[in-house]
């Protein structure tokens, strides 16, 4: 069995981004949110945006890793599954854009 070292390297650090993502921990670090009006930080579900966005990092993150650890993954099926996660992707911002379901009215 052969490890693609990049892809292990890639797929833990995208990993580790999404699991602090998913537990609410990132997003205040940017400087938009530090700035951010307090009767605006409340007015978004913050906990279920990070819960959905961090899932779809550790996903990325899950394929990547798998083509570390599988050749013919990474040599068949990797791009496919990168292009479908990308779609999947789009379209969760779409819903996230669209939906009522993370901010107050």
């Amino acid at each position: 069995m052969s490890i693609s070292w990049a892809c292990l390297a890639v797929g833990i650090v995208i990993l580790v981004i999404g699991a602090v993502t998913f537990a609410g921990r990132f997003h205040t670090l940017f400087k938009d949110w530090k700035r951010m009006p307090e009767e605006e930080k409340r007015k978004i579900h913050i906990k279920p945006l990070c819960h959905n966005i961090g899932a779809a990092i550790m996903v990325c993150g899950a394929l990547i890793l798998a083509a570390a650890f599988s050749s013919f993954f990474l040599q068949k099926m990797f791009s496919w599954f990168m292009l479908g996660w990308f779609i999947l992707a789009a379209a969760d911002i779409w819903f996230i854009s669209r939906s009522k379901r993370y901010m107050d009215k």
